[in-house]
């Protein structure tokens, strides 16, 4: 990778000075940028962030030995090798990695989604389109990497990755973390996007207004078109404040647009702007995810018919109301992400218009995340299944049945037979033993995710193969 001379980092980070320059026609080039003192390579600078547990100015020693050759700090240090000091790293961090990568979304068209729900999918949904359409196009998001999105340094290498493969748009998943820790400043946006905010993080944010807050800073970003779709409370909100301050490129995505709605077993069907589209999407928040991506798409100017065709051909995003089937099957199971309150309603919803007989569902909890929510879906579940089975998902650090016992904590009383079953391979396999023909079992939590965070170990495990190994041993059962 070429290098990057320090001047143009110094630039490129608002209110930066460059001191311990010895030779100010130094020729020093910057060819790499982490945060991370353990991955630095020759070249690198290291950016010495500031955060809740640690102080990366502490390891600048560790970096310097490891040649990194320039440092970025909020306080000068006692060493030799040139330092950009900035009023807050963490905010100079974005824009110093994308002029050490070349820039890349000014290369790119970058379309960026926020949301408590629908994110994956309607990031999914555009770049398949997009592909459709005739253009280049590529995910970064919960579906590419270990976070949604991820640090300002990799989230712009990987940007610049999908430059170099001559790609033409770039669609990113936005969290709240990232809004909150700056990691997409540096990104030039062709679009930004709202789907809906529900109860999430919130063991990381104060309350739900500072997690609107933390969504709300996409939409600070200079950007042609701001895509918002107002079917809660808080998008209304959004598109209100947007209006307010005469954002020209404003889109408001009403529910109202889905006309003549069909959900079935195989798919779906609705009528946009006076075109039907068939998908095999499940779910009628599936159909709002593809009603945004429809919207983004023509408000960047793409023909209705072409955004038409392209939606009609676009396979369901893994992980997502993912059906599991094999041959000769007496039972629905379905696959899908839902590890939050809302999306746990939603889902269930969506499999209750799909069931016949009785309806199971398979959940539990990650641990180390906020525990307000454990007690909430045991009541949703509760209120929406007819059997529930509670097991671990990540539990992380915490003791899977504490997890499990505040879910419980949620089930009551009610008269829901409920189990707990910590287990999960167990725990699927229960349930499709155990169900009836023309049941439909609801594997929900983990989704795509093809792995169990238990103490500090990544185990093996996919619901998906997990949940067909299940169909198979229980239709050999049934082969007289």
């Amino acid at each position: 990778m070429a290098g990057t001379s320090l001047e143009e980092i110094v630039m490129a980070c608002q209110g930066a000075s460059l001191s311990n320059l010895e030779d100010p026609e130094s020729s020093i080039q910057v060819t790499g940028v982490t945060l991370d003192s353990r991955a630095v390579t020759q070249g690198d600078l290291f950016a010495c962030v500031i955060g809740v547990h640690d102080d990366g100015h502490q390891y600048a020693d560790e970096a310097v030995r490891k040649g990194a050759c320039a440092l970025l700090v909020e306080r000068k240090l006692e060493h030799a090798i040139p330092q950009i000091l900035v009023p807050n790293v963490r905010e100079a961090l974005g824009p110093a990695s994308s002029v050490i990568h070349g820039e890349p979304s000014k290369k790119l068209k970058v379309i960026g989604v926020t949301g408590t729900a629908g994110k994956s999918t309607t990031v999914q949904v555009l770049a398949d389109v997009l592909e459709r359409c005739g253009t280049t196009a590529d995910v970064l998001g919960t579906l590419t990497g270990d976070y949604t999105t991820p640090e300002a340094p990799e989230l712009q290498r990987s940007l610049a990755k999908i430059r170099d493969e001559n790609k033409e748009w770039a669609c990113l998943e936005v969290s709240s973390h990232a809004l909150e820790f700056d990691r997409v400043k540096g990104v030039d946006f062709e679009a930004t996007v709202f789907t809906n905010l529900s109860p999430e993080h919130l063991d990381f944010h104060e309350d739900m207004e500072a997690y609107f807050q933390a969504k709300r800073r996409l939409f600070d970003f200079e950007c042609p078109v701001a895509v918002v779709a107002v079917s809660d409370a808080w998008g209304k909100r959004l598109a209100s404040e947007l209006r307010g301050i005469g954002h020209e490129g404003l889109v408001v995505v009403d529910p109202q647009l889905i006309g003549n709605p069909k959900l079935t077993r195989s798919g779906s069907s609705f009528v946009w702007r006076g075109q039907e589209i068939e998908t095999p999407f499940l779910g009628a928040f599936n159909l709002m995810n593809l009603l945004v991506a429809a919207e983004t798409l023509r408000a960047l100017g793409w023909q209705q018919e072409v955004i038409v065709e392209g939606l009609a051909h676009v396979s369901p995003v893994k992980g997502r109301m993912e059906p599991v089937t094999v041959p000769n099957s007496d039972l629905v199971v379905i696959v899908d992400y839902s590890h939050k309150p809302e999306a746990l309603k939603e889902a269930l919803r969506a499999v209750r218009g799909l069931c016949d007989r009785r309806l199971w569902v398979v959940f539990g909890a990650g641990g180390d995340r906020d525990p307000s929510k454990r007690p909430l879906m045991g009541a949703i579940a509760t209120q929406l299944a007819d059997e529930i089975i509670v097991t671990s998902d990540n539990p992380r650090s915490e003791v899977p049945i504490e997890i499990a016992n505040e879910i419980a904590e949620g089930v009551g009383s009610s008269g829901t037979p409920y189990r707990i079953v910590l287990d999960r391979g167990e725990a699927i396999d229960t349930a499709i033993t155990e169900a009836q023909p023309g049941d439909l079992v609801l594997i929900a939590g983990k989704g795509h995710e093809t792995y169990q965070i238990v103490g500090e170990q990544r185990l093996p495990f996919d619901d998906a193969a997990v949940s067909r190994d299940a169909l198979m041993r229980r239709r050999e059962s049934n082969i007289p």
